[in-house]
């Protein structure tokens, strides 16, 4: 499911750690075609998600400490221990932690305000738990058993889309894309169909909360993504970092978004929304 969002910036894929240099973080501008490059030891060898706030990471360090990180201001929210949410084992979950914290989500900036909540969709245990500033730790939300695609806080629009792609290609041996379907939910008349034309609006999605924004110098009636299928990636030798490619939604065309290769077993890339104060 994804919210329609207002007044974002140009959209910056943050490519995935590089293990020589883990204190330096680049990012891809996909209007231009450009490269910059920003020191953030803050972010060395840590699982980085993106939460639908400009700006915003969620982080995960190896000792399962979490916390929310601004690029720009560089501020730390410190989270709850990893230990707070329902059903976590660490030597159970030690092995798959991109499975167990599938999708981060803020509802607002808490730049902005303090009545903020952080959502966490739990891949593996397939459940939902949130946490508001002041609590000592994960709520869960009790919901039928069920793995959810995508959380995000929705608006006047309501759309749910489907990855269609198989594990392994017989004759190639890889994973991937092959279609994305788009629906429009009418939760007023208990509706759906599926739609083709978007307006002027892209679709973002990938190991972030799920965005459709303006165009700002980007394809409309195209889906921006990245592989977010973690059961497949996890038994590559390189991790993630495969697709990432566009989606033409009229003629189910796909090309990439950025040509060159960024893997990564735990930090893959990411979409931000922000530009953080870069180098040179």
């Amino acid at each position: 499911m994804v919210d329609e969002k207002v007044a974002v910036t140009v959209p910056l894929l943050m490519l995935a750690e590089k293990e020589e240099n883990a204190d330096t973080r680049e990012f891809f501008d996909v209007v231009k075609g450009v490269t910059y490059t920003a020191n953030f030891p803050e972010l060395a060898r840590i699982l980085c998600l993106g939460v639908g706030i400009p700006g915003w990471l969620f982080t995960v360090d190896a000792n399962r400490n979490m916390n929310l990180f601004h690029l720009n201001s560089r501020s730390i929210i410190e989270l709850p221990h990893m230990n707070t949410l329902k059903g976590f084992d660490l030597d159970k979950h030690r092995g798959y932690l991109e499975c167990y914290v599938d999708k981060v989500v803020l509802s607002s900036d808490p730049h902005t305000t303090d009545g903020y909540i952080l959502m966490i969709n739990q891949g593996g245990p397939r459940t939902l738990t949130y946490w508001k500033p002041g609590k000592k730790g994960f709520i869960s939300v009790e919901t039928r058993k069920a793995a959810y695609a995508d959380v995000t806080w929705h608006g006047g629009e309501l759309f749910v889309i489907t990855r269609d792609g198989i594990e392994t290609n017989p004759e190639t041996k890889l994973y991937g894309v092959e279609e994305f379907i788009v629906g429009k939910v009418d939760v007023d008349n208990e509706s759906y169909e599926k739609v083709d034309d978007l307006g002027n609006r892209p679709l973002f999605l990938g190991f972030s909360a799920s965005l459709a924004v303006e165009q700002y110098g980007c394809k409309a009636n195209h889906i921006y993504f990245m592989n977010d299928c973690t059961l497949t990636f996890d038994s590559s030798e390189k991790g993630d970092g495969k697709d990432m490619d566009v989606y033409n939604l009229f003629d189910n065309t796909i090309e990439p978004h950025y040509a060159g290769e960024s893997y990564h077993r735990f930090s893959p890339p990411i979409w931000i929304f922000n530009t953080p104060n870069f180098s040179d």
